[in-house]
């Protein structure tokens, strides 16, 4: 539910215009208590269990439109990362933008989680932004760089659920239940070349489409992505499988996906192929990662449950299969509404991993990262809208 701010009191201190665009306050404060085990692997590393408040999807977000005619309209958006369980943090840049917006569709210039992203929590009852039984702990990403997260705009990493700074982006009107995104990063995040060290100019492009008719009981999406210069785990290298160093790293991504609802139940299905490629001496290598995912949510008059099953195959390196690099995950969760704003969850999560894997758990403190490792985690937490 969105509430109007109360500007008066500042807007009486500068000369204010005749007429103000009206802005809205709104967000989600989604915290959970959290217990997380990480198994000791298989390279004899340390198991270890803990219990911590996660913050889950928490966001306060400011919006304003301005209409300016001919049926177009200025929008602002400025989302903050809201860390209420945190001692210290303060709000951070989300997803935030200025733009436009008319029958013609809608440009926008700021950051955003891209359309790769947001697809995968198309098919995603278990509220994957909140990080613990979401899909994004195995969609989007190689398997080996454990529980990571990073920052806005951030130039390394396998994940293709990143957010992204410098971004133009376009979105088209809905033509009878089609619809298409296209977004495209800036050379800001560009270096110089020295000596020892080649220049780069990391760049992300996203693109997706949707058909999803108004009425109809489904929908379906494709969206892929392409990173340029965005240093990967080929460059410091996976064990057992790429010895690293490699340089010129690109990779792309590509999905496919979908839901159908039945009554109450509601089934999705999406798969993904990821490759990784990188320069080294006396050639190129290439790792190529697969996913299987499907999940169902079923309505009750409290609420619904949600349950969901991935899974990894055996990845390729350099056109061969690897032993030890499949993973599983299982995830069951239930969410009681208290009221229209207030709801009550509980959310369940185990992955299994090969010895040469790692896919871990983003939500939460003190996930040890080991590979092989096992990890669990539960939470129950509340999450409140306004």
């Amino acid at each position: 539910m969105k509430k109007s701010l109360i500007a008066l009191a500042v807007a009486s201190a500068f000369v204010a215009p005749a007429a103000m665009a009206e802005v809205t306050l709104s967000g989600a404060i989604n915290v959970g208590i959290t217990y997380l085990k990480s198994g000791a692997g298989s390279a004899g590393g340390t198991s270890q269990s803990s219990t911590s408040l996660a913050n889950n999807y928490s966001h306060i977000d400011i919006e304003s439109v301005d209409d300016i005619g001919g049926g177009n309209k200025v929008i602002m958006h400025y989302q903050m990362q809201a860390n209420p369980g945190s001692l210290g943090d303060t709000p951070t840049n989300r997803n935030s933008f200025i733009g436009l917006t008319g029958t013609w569709g809608s440009f926008r210039a700021g950051t955003n989680e891209n359309v790769y992203e947001r697809f995968m929590y198309e098919s995603d009852p278990l509220d994957g932004a909140a990080g613990l039984g979401g899909n994004i702990q195995m969609l989007g990403h190689s398997g080996f760089q454990g529980h990571s997260w990073f920052g806005v705009g951030n130039t390394a990493g396998d994940q293709f659920w990143r957010r992204t700074d410098n971004t133009l982006m376009y979105y088209s009107p809905d033509m009878s239940g089609f619809t298409f995104e296209i977004e495209q990063t800036l050379s800001a995040h560009k270096t110089i070349a020295t000596p020892t060290v080649p220049s780069t100019n990391p760049t992300i492009t996203s693109l997706g489409v949707q058909f999803k008719p108004a009425e109809a009981p489904f929908f379906a999406n494709a969206a892929y992505e392409k990173h340029k210069d965005t240093c990967n785990s080929l460059c410091g290298g996976v064990p057992g499988v790429i010895v690293g160093g490699d340089t010129s790293p690109k990779s792309d991504a590509w999905q496919i996906g979908g839901g159908y609802t039945i009554a109450d139940l509601t089934l999705y299905a999406r798969y993904e192929g990821i490759t990784y490629k990188g320069t080294r001496i006396g050639g190129e290598d290439k790792v190529e990662v697969t996913h299987w995912w499907v999940a169902g949510k079923y309505n009750v008059p409290t609420g619904y449950f949600g349950a969901e099953f991935g899974l990894a195959p055996k990845l390729k390196a350099n056109g061969s299969s690897v032993d030890g690099t499949g993973a599983k995950m299982y995830s069951v969760g239930y969410f009681h509404n208290l009221s229209k704003q207030s709801q009550l969850q509980f959310m369940a999560t185990h992955i299994s991993n090969d010895k040469n894997v790692d896919y871990g758990i983003g939500a939460g403190a003190g996930t040890v990262d080991n590979l092989g490792a096992n990890y669990t985690g539960v939470t129950v937490g509340l999450k409140h809208t306004f």
